[in-house]
């Protein structure tokens, strides 16, 4: 087997599902702006101030100002607000459903996002994946790091990790390739918090009492959208 494919489903059984992104198509594609440069919780509070407005027409009908008042808890206030003005006007272009905009092939949605103010290569891809259901691979810093860590690459360029992973997404499902991405960043926090040698990773069938104590989730899973305790079910327009 791929050692790529080994770590993956180590990371996936230590951790278990992460369930990003998956239940308000809006709230959730504006958290991806939100979320840059900032922590969750910071982004938290920004959503519930951004909640009363959770609609295209409401969010395009206030103003700059207003918008960035709501966003401020996030950090950077004034350009995501003009990112989320600029993101929402560019929904509307395409013609205001998330459905139809899926549609087009992932190539060309890829070039019209990194067209965008404030978008760039793992933005995109992210959206890509949790928004409009295309299947990628996210190589953000995280990935770089572990894989370089592993011995890997040596990774420094999103597009060569990104192609040289892509293969390995042919035979897993869209929540498999979403799950990657989210334990690959999941993990990485771990690493930042105390950082240790995971090359254990690397062995296949390992076991929890061979995982060190440093490698603990930060923050918790999602809960299962399908459960009825996901975090967004009381949200349901995202139009």
């Amino acid at each position: 087997m791929d050692k790529r494919l080994i770590v993956m489903r180590n990371l996936s059984q230590h951790y278990g599902k992460q369930y990003w992104w998956q239940q308000n198509s809006l709230e959730d594609w504006l958290m991806m702006i939100l979320i840059q440069r900032t922590s969750s919780k910071n982004v938290a509070q920004a959503v519930h101030n951004l909640r009363p407005y959770m609609s295209v027409k409401r969010l395009l009908a206030l103003s700059q100002a207003e918008l960035e008042k709501l966003v401020r808890p996030a950090g950077f206030y004034r350009q995501k607000a003009q990112r989320i003005h600029d993101l929402l006007v560019w929904f509307v272009a395409q013609g205001g459903s998330f459905t139809e905009i899926a549609k087009k092939p992932t190539d060309q949605l890829r070039k019209t996002l990194l067209a965008l103010n404030g978008i760039g290569n793992e933005t995109a891809d992210v959206m890509l994946m949790y928004t409009f259901g295309k299947k990628t691979f996210v190589a953000d810093t995280y990935a770089m790091r572990l894989f370089n860590r592993l011995g890997f690459g040596p990774y420094t360029n999103y597009a060569k990790m990104q192609a040289d992973f892509a293969p390995l997404l042919a035979d897993i499902s869209l929540d498999d390739a979403r799950e990657w991405h989210a334990l690959i960043d999941e993990h990485g926090k771990t690493q930042v918090r105390h950082a240790y040698d995971d090359h254990f990773l690397l062995q296949p069938n390992l076991t929890e009492d061979q995982w060190p104590p440093e490698a603990t989730q930060v923050e918790p899973p999602h809960d299962d959208p399908g459960s009825g305790k996901w975090r967004h079910a009381e949200e349901s327009s995202n139009k």
